[in-house]
């Protein structure tokens, strides 16, 4: 992942002309940002899902893990964002499955019309 452009991308998302104002936005340091930007350090998903948030990504946190996904470098990192991903989309169909009921129910309530909100 070249994370240079990635928070390049995310401060002309956000309307800025520095990196130090575009940290406070992330709730980061700039010194984090030019860390990561040099490849010193990789930033934490909250970090990346928060960014991709700025750049108006319509599902920054599911994004945001398939992105530390990919730039996993050793198996143990790799292993470990599959197993986050597998789990996160169990969860996702767990709460959609658990949700249907009500949502019949609430279908059924309103004599089969639902209101858009």
């Amino acid at each position: 992942m070249d994370w240079a452009d990635f928070f390049e991308r995310t401060r002309v998302a956000a309307g800025v002309e520095s990196f130090s104002k575009l940290a406070p936005m992330l709730e980061i340091t700039d010194g984090a940002i030019g860390h990561y930007r040099q490849g010193r350090r990789v930033p934490q998903v909250w970090v990346v899902a928060a960014a991709l948030k700025i750049q108006g990504h319509p599902n920054p946190e599911k994004a945001a893990i398939e992105i530390m996904k990919n730039a996993a470098l050793t198996s143990p990192e790799r292993t470990f964002w599959k197993k986050l991903t597998a789990s996160t989309a169990m969860l996702l169909c767990a709460v959609t499955f658990a949700a249907g009921p009500v949502v019949a129910k609430a279908y059924a309530l309103t004599g089969g019309s639902m209101p858009i909100m």
